[in-house]
């Protein structure tokens, strides 16, 4: 029974301690507020996606154990659920999978790619020129 009930849950929804939650478009508003409540883990997760892929799963674990508070905090801005209630009822597998939900309904993949672009396109070129002797 439990399987026909999650075919028929919306594929942008996933569930949090029980309740159905909406993933979406990150909106402008919705990042500035975000960027008030992180802390640590906007630098773990760069760790985590530019880690090789063997290495990945270890800076994971880590990044999840560093930045618990953050990533409660993160799943209450973007769900509208109460960070407390959160903790109390949420599982990190189900955090994880919302996570999961959120970076592909975001494109974040594409998004850091074409951050790195922008990165590299503003770093000064210099120039090196063979000047032999005249």
């Amino acid at each position: 029974m439990r399987n026909l009930r999650e075919a028929f849950l919306r594929s942008d929804t996933v569930k949090i301690g029980g309740k159905s939650v909406k993933v979406s478009k990150i909106t402008i508003a919705q990042w500035r507020e975000l960027l008030s409540v992180i802390h640590a883990l906007p630098q773990l997760l760069i760790t985590v996606m530019t880690a090789a892929p063997e290495d990945r799963l270890p800076y994971f674990l880590v990044a999840i154990e560093k930045s618990l508070t953050d990533v409660v905090n993160v799943v209450s801005v973007l769900t509208e659920l109460d960070a407390e209630w959160i903790e109390n009822n949420a599982g990190v597998d189900e955090l994880v999978a919302y996570f999961v939900a959120v970076a592909k309904a975001n494109n974040f993949g594409e998004l850091l790619k074409n951050g790195q672009s922008a990165l590299n396109l503003a770093k000064p070129v210099t120039e090196v020129t063979d000047q032999g002797a005249a």
